[in-house]
């Protein structure tokens, strides 16, 4: 069973150690390994933007991160930003019991975009009920939009 909790830049610690192996995700996300502080100022960048992280816990232990926007400015409907679980635990539907968390408390839809290329997450969001919604470029880069209605 899975707990929320507030997830505060003192936790960043576990978001550094769980990426630090994850050359996609911290590449994809900050385009390089970042420091420790470089990761508290992206995560204070997103709560900035009105996102709400969330440390998720079982048995006592923190399983996962996650970071959801409930009104993005770009259509105000939410969109799942991030789902980071401790790499000793994949493959065991922690990720897939955090985004169906997120889902009992949204209205109607939860969006995610990731980078065109990045198949695996496309995958997993598959497995968790999303569906292609469309393609968008930016800057030069193209971003698979996913759906997911709840």
């Amino acid at each position: 069973m899975l707990k929320e909790e507030p997830f505060g830049n003192e936790q960043a610690e576990l978001l550094f150690q769980w990426t630090e192996s994850d050359e996609a995700w911290y590449v994809k996300e900050l385009g390089r390994q970042p420091t420790k502080s470089e990761l508290i100022s992206y995560i204070q960048t997103y709560d900035g933007f009105g996102c709400k992280w969330t440390k998720w816990m079982q048995e006592g232990e923190p399983v996962a991160v996650s970071c959801v926007h409930p009104s993005a400015p770009s259509n105000k409907k939410p969109w799942l930003g991030t789902v980071v679980v401790n790499p000793k635990l994949r493959r065991r539907g922690i990720g897939k019991a955090v985004i169906a968390r997120h889902l009992q408390t949204m209205d109607n839809v939860l969006f995610a975009g990731l980078p065109y290329e990045c198949i695996n997450w496309s995958i997993f969001l598959g497995k968790c009920g999303f569906e292609q919604y469309g393609i968008e470029e930016d800057e030069g880069k193209e971003y698979l939009i996913m759906v997911c209605p709840t």
